[in-house]
Order: structure tokens, then C-alpha cells, then sequence
């Protein structure tokens, strides 16, 4: 079975978890739960580590879906479509649409043009 996340991806999220869980901590000691501590150091290293695990967090992802677009292999170039000639030559109706099917869909949403 293969898996969906490599050892690099693996590092981040815990390690994210982990400097998350002693932001949490340091946010805790400054809670009145906490004994209220005041101190600046204590501040700036709660919203430090709070900042460098969001950080983490968001590198992780970025780096397992690197992987995900790697182990899904080379992206195939769509060819593209040419629409198709309106008999008499007219422009296409801005309110009709055409999907997969080929069926014309209109869009009922705003009245039909004179």
C-alpha cells in the first residue's frame, strides 16, 4: 500500500503540533488559568512560537501537496477546442451555454435579448 505522505511531510505536521502544544502553553502560563503572568518575554515568545507554528504548518501543506502533484505524474496538455461556426454566421448568444455533452443550456437567469 503506498502512502500519501512522505517522512518530510510527517516532520512538519508534528513538528508544527509541537511548537503549536508550547505556544499553547506559554499562552496558558499568561491566562488567569495560569497565574496571569505579565512578563514581555513571555508575550512575545507565546506569539513567536504561536506565529512559527502556523508557519509550519502552512510549509507542511505546501510540501505534501508538492508531493501529491510529483506522484501524480506528468500533467497531459489538453488540446484546445475551436467553438463551433453559428449557422448564418451570427455571434454566438451570450446566454446560451454549451457543456461536455454538447447540449445547449440557457441561462435562464436573465431574460433573452431582443
Amino acid at each position: 500500500m503506498h502512502s500519501s505522505m512522505t517522512r518530510a511531510t510527517i516532520i512538519w505536521f508534528v513538528g508544527a503540533a509541537v511548537v503549536g502544544a508550547a505556544a499553547g502553553g506559554l499562552h496558558l502560563l499568561r491566562s488567569d488559568l495560569g497565574g496571569a503572568h505579565t512578563g514581555t518575554p513571555l508575550t512575545v515568545g507565546a506569539y513567536g512560537l504561536t506565529a512559527l507554528a502556523a508557519l509550519m504548518l502552512y510549509h507542511g501543506v505546501v510540501v505534501a501537496a508538492r508531493e501529491q502533484d510529483a506522484a501524480a505524474g506528468p500533467e497531459q496538455p489538453q488540446p484546445a477546442r475551436k467553438p463551433e461556426p453559428q449557422p448564418g454566421g451570427s455571434p454566438p448568444d451570450p446566454t446560451v451555454y454549451t457543456f461536455r455533452g454538447g447540449k445547449p443550456v440557457s441561462d435562464r437567469s436573465r431574460p433573452p435579448r431582443p
